[in-house]
């Protein structure tokens, strides 16, 4: 055998261990990412639920059934933020992965819904809100002394319900798009790492 073929066997041993490396690598580096998403959606989520509590202290109304479905989603997060860390194969990482996206679409879905039946159950009483904070201050713009509007006393028209369900239409479209650039990039992200891990399996 000469030269140039010794110097080919050699370079395809070099050439095997360093993919063998490199696919180790990539599934650390994947493995690290997914951990990574993970505490980032928890960060997200303690963050929504403060802000739902927050506005449902202001409406003097404690959301019990948010505070119930986030910890839920609290525990499962958890779970699956151990499984991955401990996961020692790609199959199993996977299978994390999948759950958990699973689990964002789940939790999303079940945020806007009760986002949507709470406004259709008091849309009556947030239109008569929505009046007398309207009232209030256009007093207190145009300085007019008055006292501060009774939402119980007023009596909303047509026209009133349907500016005030434009509003909602605005502010649940604002909400969705809140919830895609969050929760549908972290959806994105796990869906790329199942990519690179399914392409690193067939290998």
């Amino acid at each position: 055998m000469d030269e140039l073929e010794l110097l080919k066997k050699d370079w395809n041993k070099e050439s095997d261990c360093f993919k063998e490396y490199s696919e180790n690598e990539i599934y650390n580096m994947i493995k690290h990412k997914s951990v990574s998403i993970t505490k980032t959606l928890l960060i997200i989520g303690l963050v929504e639920m403060v802000l739902w509590a927050l506005y449902g202290w202001l409406n003097k109304e404690f959301p019990y059934i948010r505070i119930a479905v986030f910890f839920v989603f609290t525990g499962l997060i958890i779970f699956l933020f151990r499984k991955m860390k401990a996961g020692q194969d790609s199959i199993t990482l996977m299978k994390s992965i999948l759950n958990m996206r699973t689990l964002i679409l789940g939790y999303a879905g079940i945020s806007l819904i009760l986002a949507v039946t709470d406004s259709i159950i008091h849309f009556d009483h947030n239109t008569r809100d929505f009046m007398a904070g309207w009232h209030d201050g256009w007093n207190n713009n145009h300085h007019i002394k008055a006292l501060p509007a009774n939402p119980d006393t007023i009596v909303p028209v047509l026209g009133n319900y349907i500016a005030f369900g434009i509003f909602v239409l605005i502010a649940f479209y604002l909400l969705y798009f809140i919830y895609k650039r969050t929760y549908g990039r972290i959806l994105q992200d796990l869906r790329k790492n199942y990519k690179e891990l399914s392409i690193q399996e067939v290998k």
